[in-house]
């Protein structure tokens, strides 16, 4: 098990508790974004009505940790949950994913199509379950997100593009502080093994060449390289193999790297840079290289604005406090997610909240760790989880019914640089994405 397996799905209730929407009466079209939602109470009384069936899920879900791409029990939770909703279709082990699925609710005709992505951190939700209003809502089951890359596969799928998602809404638990504005970095991650020829260690070791060397070198050039870099930027990895015997000169070393940078322009230029340390060490040492691409490359968060102030003006309708917007905004955090990547193709937002120890304390350490997992299956973190999905469906009503903000979210969207994504939209069956975690170079932006 992963200590983010446990920790994630703890908090299963907030994608559950996002049906909301869907059981209020039909909702009329609002002129302005900058009013005061009249849904809030019925938005919040409907959550709460269900809160002990999702409590009863999440505490499932929290008992039994799954590995990505193995989440069988939350998978089948969710889907049998869903599955009982009145109006939701659901697909299980969508896109051939075994543990992915997409749930969909039509509307009463045309309209804005609006997404939210459960991680097994997070629940399912049920949205507009009985909604007279237009468009639709998808619930997308997306494993794997801690180095799978569940999201990235569903949109090399196609899985958004087949449904037009017109927006995409996540959270993530954290020990900071609630903003809608989450900061994650672009990063990458490779393989690297050095190939030489063995020879005695004593008699003659000149006649070998030193694969335990050539990545020892590359390990140091990686950690002068540090010092030249942005504060920003992060490089980090292990060597995974470097010899077997003491006095036999090794012909094979091996090690798994990683790198992060702010934007996917920052990363490429870092990746090219670290590369180049590992190809210092074959060259010393006369032995031969071989750097892989990991098949999950995630690109950087963008937040849509237009949409986190939504975010921010529900939340706090609930009583609820954000960061400082320009605090928040100004902050680099280093984490990623593969929901960065579909926040460059689809407007979205990723909403950090935080979430406390039973007591009321502020869990030491952050998501990865004991002490968080512990924090995130309590019944406060749980709650605060309910309030986090109240103001996330709430963004889902504004858009359904707030006049000109969808084509306010589409504008600031296409205004906004993002990385390019060097994969083909695929549809379904044209894909095969039943591998986990092959090698090839492919993803965002450039690859060595």
């Amino acid at each position: 098990m992963t200590l983010r397996a446990v920790s994630s799905n703890s908090l299963l209730a907030l994608g559950l508790a996002f049906c909301l929407a869907g059981l209020v009466p039909a909702l009329p079209q609002r002129r302005a974004d900058t009013e005061t939602s009249p849904y809030v109470t019925e938005v919040s009384d409907y959550i709460d009505s269900i809160s002990e069936e999702l409590w009863e899920i999440n505490t499932e879900i929290h008992s039994n940790p799954e590995l990505g791409f193995e989440e069988v029990i939350a998978h089948q939770l969710l889907t049998d949950y869903m599955s009982e909703q009145d109006g939701w279709t659901v697909e299980r082990s969508a896109y051939n994913i075994s543990t992915a699925f997409v749930a969909v609710f039509e509307g009463s005709g045309d309209g804005p199509v609006v997404s939210f992505n459960a991680e097994y951190a997070l629940a399912t939700a049920h949205i507009m379950r009985e909604h007279e209003l237009p468009g639709r809502v998808v619930l997308y089951g997306t494993p794997a997100e801690e180095g799978g890359a569940g999201k990235v596969r569903l949109l090399e799928a196609g899985a958004y593009a087949d449904q037009e998602v017109d927006i995409s809404l996540i959270s993530h638990p954290s020990n900071l502080g609630d903003t809608p504005f989450m900061s994650t970095t672009a990063n990458e991650k490779f393989f690297v093994e050095y190939f030489g020829s063995e020879a005695h260690a004593a008699n003659s070791p000149w006649e070998g060449l030193n694969a335990q060397d050539a990545i020892v070198l590359a390990y140091n050039a990686l950690s002068m390289l540090r010092q030249q870099s942005e504060t920003t930027e992060i490089i980090h990895g292990i060597i995974t193999s470097g010899g077997s015997r003491m006095n036999i000169i090794p012909s094979y070393a091996s090690g798994e790297f990683g790198v992060r940078a702010p934007t996917t322009a920052a990363l490429q230029n870092l990746t090219e840079r670290v590369r180049a340390c590992f190809e210092a060490g074959a060259l010393a040492t006369g032995t031969e290289l071989n750097f892989t691409m990991l098949d999950n490359g995630y690109a950087e968060m963008i937040n849509n604005v237009v949409l986190a102030h939504s975010y921010t003006n529900w939340f706090q309708g609930l009583g609820g406090e954000v960061v400082p917007e320009q605090i928040a905004r100004a902050t680099q955090g280093a984490a990623s997610t593969d929901q960065g990547n579909v926040s460059q193709e689809i407007p979205s937002i990723s909403v950090l909240f935080l979430i406390e120890n039973e007591d009321g304390s502020i869990p030491e350490s952050g998501p990865h760790t004991e002490g968080f997992e512990v924090a995130a299956g309590t019944r406060r973190a749980f709650d605060k989880s309910l309030m986090v999905a109240k103001a996330l469906a709430g963004v889902a009503l504004d858009i359904l019914t707030v006049d000109g903000l969808l084509e306010a979210v589409q504008e600031e969207f296409e205004n906004t640089e993002r990385a390019a994504p060097t994969y083909n939209h695929g549809h379904g069956d044209d894909h095969d994405h039943s591998h986990d975690g092959d090698l090839h170079d492919h993803a965002y932006g450039h690859r060595l």
